[in-house]
């Protein structure tokens, strides 16, 4: 269900004509405590980061669940009024950069953050490329149309499909404009992700996978058994479409995550190293 409440305005005046580009400020409380119920209060896991943290409406409430939360935020100004509110807490540390250099710590953490919505894709990229990272959950907020392309049932990308190999992404609710400031022209949505326990590929075969993902979706809506053909003999991809319950005529962006894992299994257990695609950086 959409919230949609009457927002309530900060106590800071937002000046508008300063935010990144698709930075939106949270002025609804509600949407604030939905977040934090959402993302919970794990003492295993106690690093929290806040992700354009802007004047601290999420930072603020979040480290009052979490031993440590990191506010990031790049904008000098934004950052300097951050670190007056938070100086009465010292387990907050605002960190004035930008996030897509800054070093993701070695230890276990989650995201609890709206992000700038002009550079979402690299932020989830950031968090999920690399599967070996310590990065665990995150409970984010992003547009409508971004959350509902990253959980729809097809996967065309070999990006997204990487991701949802070792992730679970799931939309939980559309967010009304009138909750920000200033209010963007489309709709947002609260993305939650978490990790998975126990991945049908292991998270060191990243590379390996993606080389796969990489080939086999540069064309997403070829057909399975032309897509096949570099890889497997003729015999091993009868076996391989019997396995999967599928015709050749089926089109690549048809494969589910499981299925996805399927074939990698298979190609690393029946296929000479030789013939496997080409590993991604």
């Amino acid at each position: 269900m959409p919230i949609n409440h009457k927002h309530r305005a900060t106590k800071h005046r937002v000046d508008t004509t300063r935010n990144a580009p698709g930075q939106h400020f949270i002025t609804n409380k509600r949407l604030v405590g939905r977040m934090l119920e959402t993302a919970g209060t794990t003492p295993t896991q106690p690093l929290a980061i806040d992700i354009g943290a802007g004047f601290g409406a999420l930072t603020l409430p979040l480290a009052r669940t979490r031993e440590q939360v990191w506010a990031v935020e790049n904008d000098p100004q934004f950052a300097a009024k951050l670190r007056r509110r938070a100086q009465t807490r010292s387990n907050i540390n605002v960190i004035e950069q930008d996030i897509l250099q800054m070093h993701l710590p070695r230890v276990p953490f989650d995201v609890v953050a709206n992000i700038p919505f002009a550079i979402s894709t690299e932020i989830l990229g950031k968090l999920m490329d690399i599967p070996t990272t310590p990065f665990q959950k995150a409970v984010l907020i992003t547009k409508l149309g971004t959350a509902r392309r990253l959980t729809h049932n097809r996967i065309s990308t070999a990006r997204l499909l990487s991701w949802r190999i070792w992730f679970e992404l799931e939309l939980l609710q559309s967010i009304s404009p009138q909750s920000f400031s200033p209010a963007p022209q489309v709709a947002a949505a609260i993305l939650q992700i978490r990790r998975k326990q126990q991945p049908i590929v292991a998270p060191g075969e990243h590379k390996q996978f993606r080389g796969l993902a990489n080939q086999m979706l540069h064309a997403p809506l070829a057909p399975l058994g032309e897509a096949f053909r570099s890889i497997f003999t003729p015999k091993q991809i009868g076996l391989l479409l019997r396995n999967l319950g599928l015709n050749s005529d089926a089109p690549v962006s048809s494969l589910t995550e499981n299925q996805w894992a399927t074939v990698y299994l298979t190609m690393r257990q029946h296929v000479p190293p030789e013939r496997w695609p080409r590993r991604s950086r």
